[in-house]
């Protein structure tokens, strides 16, 4: 704002003042609520003209399906570790070919 501006409402409320001192008071308050009013939209102009534009986006997001796996129940399976019904001795293999040439050398 310049300075001419400035000094021009300067000028107009200083005449406000000089003609509220001659009314009477209910004119004073009518005054008073004139200025009041022009004084809220003044800071409203002034904010709408500090703040910053903000525009609004809208994203799409993608939200993936989620499906649904019913499982089948298991089939009992025999545990490994059953004891032994076969009470046969067990032999042991004999060594490969050419594991016995290495326990001749041991």
């Amino acid at each position: 704002m310049n300075k001419s501006a400035l000094q021009d409402i300067q000028q107009a409320l200083n005449n406000i003042r000089s003609e509220i001192k001659r009314v009477d008071d209910e004119t004073k308050w009518a005054a008073f609520e004139l200025i009041l009013g022009t004084g809220s939209s003044a800071v409203g102009l002034a904010k709408k003209m500090a703040k910053p534009e903000t525009k609004t986006v809208i994203r799409t997001v993608a939200v993936p399906k989620t499906k649904i796996v019913k499982q089948e129940p298991q089939q009992q399976t025999i545990p490994k570790d059953t004891e032994r019904t076969d009470f046969t001795p067990i032999r042991p293999q004999p060594p490969l070919s050419n594991q016995k040439d290495d326990r001749d050398k041991r």
